[in-house]
């Protein structure tokens, strides 16, 4: 039996796609397992890559071609991908990302198959930027409130306690095959389908967190979402703060209010953000924000207290750190 499809989706991802394959090929297993890639019609040499691994092992990798950029469309690609799919799981990692860990699908089908009631797996990961290898996510600029690696405890999160754990590595996420592609259309229309992604198959059952770093999240890619977000493009910001926002709210409506109070506190901060971008200062004087700030505590507290209660100071802050970097 097929237990496990790997879902890659690559896109001008040259320097990285054989590395990526790599880590799928090392991969020890008591089970089979197939490389579903979609190469989403790159413009350098990674479909030529791609054929190359795809001629070496015809029996493990199979290969969508596309001639027109599907992403520009608004398919919905991880979902294209995954139709094919045989496998009873379907493990995430894109072309630009890897694996350190040839146990890892292993480890992860032994927990899901142990426990039918867990519907997403993912475990820690590492951060590569500039070249380097960081086992603290806190070098992201924009995720400096991410304590996910921070934790060396196993435990289980519903899909409302994930929303506040905010980023989890996507390359680390496995789950029932047929969730995705029965999904409703409305969960690609958010600037991160990764992120609706997890929430979605998370509502389903459960998540499972193993506290084991077996991936690398490649940070700064040229053309990735991440690096398009650190722009500085206020009107986009704007309109990603706003998209995020109607997706929770969708969401909330699906599941019945059933994770309504973290799906709140979640919309409160996008809420928070979108003031800023718009610069309506006095709307953060609402006292629906203070909840906002009563998540963090010590140090953690410091920007999100500015943000809320010193916007020009933040504003001031922000275009100095602007001024630094350019």
């Amino acid at each position: 039996m097929m237990m496990v499809s790997i879902n890659c989706i690559t896109y001008n991802h040259e320097a990285y796609i054989g590395k990526t394959i790599e880590s799928f090929l090392a991969q020890r297993t008591n089970f089979d397992f197939e490389i579903l890639i979609h190469e989403d019609a790159s413009t350098d040499r990674t479909a030529d890559i791609v054929r190359s691994y795809e001629a070496k092992h015809p029996d493990k990798i199979r290969v969508i071609y596309q001639t027109e950029n599907q992403y520009s469309k608004g398919v919905f690609i991880n979902r294209l991908n995954e139709e094919r799919a045989r496998g009873k799981y379907v493990a995430l990692c894109d072309g630009d990302d890897y694996w350190t860990d040839p146990h890892k699908l292993q480890k992860q089908v032994d927990y899901m198959e142990a426990h039918p009631d867990c519907t997403l797996c993912f475990h820690d990961a590492y951060v590569e930027m500039d070249g380097h290898v960081h086992a603290d996510w806190r070098v992201i600029p924009w995720l400096p409130e991410n304590k996910l690696l921070a934790s060396t405890k196993a435990r289980t999160y519903t899909a409302g306690e994930l929303q506040l754990l905010g980023f989890i590595p996507t390359m680390s996420m496995l789950y029932p095959n047929g969730l995705i592609t029965n999904a409703p259309d409305w969960l690609k229309d958010t600037p991160a389908s990764d992120g609706s992604m997890k929430l979605y198959v998370a509502s389903k059952g459960y998540a499972y967190y193993m506290p084991e770093a077996m991936s690398v999240y490649r940070y700064g890619v040229a053309g990735s979402a991440t690096t398009i977000w650190n722009e500085g493009n206020r009107e986009r910001d704007i309109k990603r703060h706003e998209a995020f926002i109607r997706f929770l709210d969708t969401f909330d409506t699906y599941t019945e209010g059933k994770f309504h109070e973290e799906l709140e506190l979640s919309r409160i901060s996008f809420e928070v953000g979108l003031h800023r971008l718009r610069r309506d200062h006095a709307a953060l004087k609402s006292p629906r924000y203070d909840r906002y700030l009563d998540r963090f505590v010590g140090k953690d507290r410091i920007r999100p207290y500015l943000m809320v209660k010193q916007p020009l100071v933040t504003e001031w802050l922000i275009r100095l750190r602007e001024r630094q970097f350019a």
